[in-house]
């Protein structure tokens, strides 16, 4: 395996992903890495009133990171980097820990009814068009139950709350950022076959309410689960439809 580029670790930044995204303009490497122990403006996928939703980062617990991806596959192939991704650390995460960890379609890892991580890619595109792809990853590692909101209380976790055990950030940095270019390597040469049934066995959704976002307003259907490239099976109105970008929101 070659060796990949080193990690650059800052201890406050606005955001990983905008870091990435102007040294991926500057000529950075593929498999290029940037952590830190803070983020001051770190967002997640989801749009609140125009403005990506921010994601709550206390200071020296979780991880904040993101990988640059300079992959050769089309452009309209270029959403699905995500899902491999999740793919990628759910097994990572699963393999270290025990847990069972599951991919929310799709861009969020889940622990029972209670988040665990979100990922956010973003594309840088130029003069000759696409570029490259900046995957960033917010992890709840160590935080306690205790640094929890209590309006997150609800709907978020953390590794040391599920194993009751503080982990190495070091470690795991190391080892997500080499899987995240291992999965999307995968998917950008071979596709989807090579971790296909590995996703789906990651998938909790099938059977649930799901409410999908379609030209401008929300229609309510059952999840058929993951399908064979990647979208989400939706039933709606006896109908399975596959959505392949868009919102969803699980009940």
């Amino acid at each position: 395996m070659a060796e990949r580029p080193p990690i650059i670790f800052h201890d406050t930044v606005d955001s990983t992903n905008d870091v990435a995204l102007r040294a991926a303009g500057e000529g950075a490497e593929h498999g290029a890495c940037w952590a830190a122990d803070r983020q001051t403006a770190g967002r997640g996928r989801r749009e609140v009133g125009g403005k990506r939703r921010s994601w709550f980062s206390p200071e020296n617990a979780n991880l904040y990171m993101t990988v640059l991806l300079r992959p050769d596959l089309e452009p309209s192939r270029a959403s699905g980097l995500t899902l491999a991704t999740a793919a990628g650390v759910c097994s990572l995460l699963r393999g270290l820990t025990g847990l069972d960890i599951w991919v929310k379609w799709p861009n969020d890892l889940y622990i029972g009814p209670k988040k665990l991580a979100g990922i956010l890619s973003e594309a840088l595109t130029g003069s000759g068009g696409f570029e490259a792809v900046v995957v960033g990853l917010g992890i709840n590692v160590n935080t306690t139950a205790e640094q929890v909101p209590d309006e997150l209380a609800d709907i978020m976790t953390s590794l040391r709350i599920e194993a009751g055990q503080v982990f190495d950030r070091l470690r795991l940095l190391q080892g997500i950022r080499d899987v995240v270019v291992k999965y999307t390597d995968q998917y950008a040469d071979e596709g989807w076959s090579s971790f296909i049934d590995e996703l789906k066995g990651y998938d909790r959704t099938v059977g649930r309410q799901v409410q999908v976002s379609k030209n401008g307003g929300w229609r309510d259907g059952v999840s058929q689960g993951i399908s064979d490239d990647g979208g989400l099976l939706v039933e709606i109105d006896g109908v399975v439809e596959k959505v392949q970008a868009g919102e969803v929101k699980f009940r």
